[in-house]
């Protein structure tokens, strides 16, 4: 799977519990800033909104990204989780 921010920098999928979703980013998004992104996987390509929970820098790299996503469709949500899982012991939370 692809992962681009509607400003066209790429993304990198960290996990997904089913509420929280985590990618790594070149920028910082402030709580409560919208966040648009493209899935691209195979030939299908779905978009996404959600609102930025917080970001932290990791080391001098990206930034993990933490966020909710704005009206998350099912088969969407079951997509992230099948190729994100949560960590251990996060499942369902």
């Amino acid at each position: 799977m692809q992962f681009h921010l509607d400003t066209g920098e790429e993304a990198q999928a960290r996990s997904f519990d089913g509420t929280v979703f985590i990618l790594l980013s070149p920028r910082a998004f402030a709580p409560g800033a919208p966040i648009r992104f493209t899935v691209t996987r195979d030939a299908d390509v779905r978009s996404f909104e959600g609102r930025a929970i917080g970001s932290k820098r990791i080391d001098d790299g990206p930034f993990e990204v933490r966020l909710r996503f704005v009206n998350l469709r099912r088969a969407d949500r079951e997509l992230l989780l099948e190729a994100h899982p949560p960590p251990h012991g996060d499942a369902g939370r």
